[in-house]
């Protein structure tokens, strides 16, 4: 993953501590830096009344209208009660944006992860990914569906069952999204990550025929391979088309309606000039 250090040119009013801020890595796409921290607070999610939830539907959130069009920032704020990600938006003129359209966050449970869906106004971003590596939040992803529109996904980590709130402010327009541990004995399986790739499904272990295979890819690429192999010979090899973006992670989706049973490796990613893998994500799954 195409990482770097960046701190927020954007200022934001949050609760927490001000001392020197913790460094964490961020792939931008703009020359203004979009991402900052600041020291542990105790106070983060002690206050308010909104619930935390482990699945499904966590809030429907913005105004009928809004001005934000570009998300500008992304701010991750640790505590001892919870991780707190804010994210800040700009206008088309390059200002503060001071409202957030009509958007959503749930949580998907099996795979760790909290996903914000934006509204349609919102068309680029300063920011195409973040690398965290809390102790509840590992990751962050700015992603675009095949119709272009934009999600963001916040990776739990490892093996760590999360729930999540979230609320947003006005003026200026931020999403907050609070993120805790979950009172759950479910382990979510999570996803596979690669610094080219991250395939949300399959994930490890057993599936059938249809299998829908999909998740994201970086920035810039205009199509992804999709291969099924047996005993490392290639049984299925198809090409995904991706539109190009830019600023940010771009979605795909492929079904294999059939194949071989019985453990098989998927790969997602790129080729090499003699068509073998090169960059993405292989994952081992058992057909049934």
């Amino acid at each position: 993953m195409r990482l770097s250090t960046a701190i927020a040119v954007i200022g934001l009013i949050l609760v927490g501590c001000s001392p020197a801020p913790q460094d964490i890595a961020t792939t931008a796409t703009a020359a203004a830096e979009t991402t900052t921290t600041r020291a542990p607070s105790n106070e983060i999610c002690l206050s308010g009344d909104l619930p935390f939830r482990d699945d499904g539907l966590v809030a429907a959130l913005g105004e009928d209208e809004g001005d934000a069009t570009t998300v500008s920032q992304v701010r991750w704020d640790p505590s001892d009660t919870c991780e707190r990600l804010t994210v800040a938006f700009g206008t088309d003129s390059g200002a503060p944006a001071t409202t957030l359209g009509p958007s959503a966050v749930s949580v998907i449970s099996y795979a760790g992860i909290v996903r914000a869906e934006m509204p349609a106004e919102v068309d680029a971003s300063a920011v195409a990914d973040t690398l965290i590596e809390g102790s509840l939040v590992n990751s962050v992803f700015v992603v675009r569906d095949q119709d272009g529109i934009v999600f963001i996904d916040i990776h739990g980590a490892d093996n760590v069952p999360i729930q999540a709130r979230a609320f947003t402010t006005k003026s200026p327009a931020t999403l907050v999204m609070d993120v805790t541990r979950a009172d759950s004995p479910a382990t979510p399986v999570g996803v596979t990550t690669t610094g080219s790739a991250v395939v949300i499904a399959p994930t490890p272990g057993r599936v059938q025929y249809p299998a829908i295979v999909n998740g994201y890819v970086e920035p810039g690429l205009l199509a992804v391979r999709v291969q099924l192999l047996e005993s490392d010979n290639l049984v299925v090899d198809r090409s995904v088309s991706v539109h190009g973006y830019t600023d940010t992670w771009q979605s795909f989706t492929s079904t294999i309606d059939d194949g071989p049973l019985g453990d098989v490796v998927l790969f997602v990613g790129t080729l090499d000039s003699n068509k073998n893998p090169l960059n993405g994500a292989f994952v081992s799954v058992t057909v049934e």
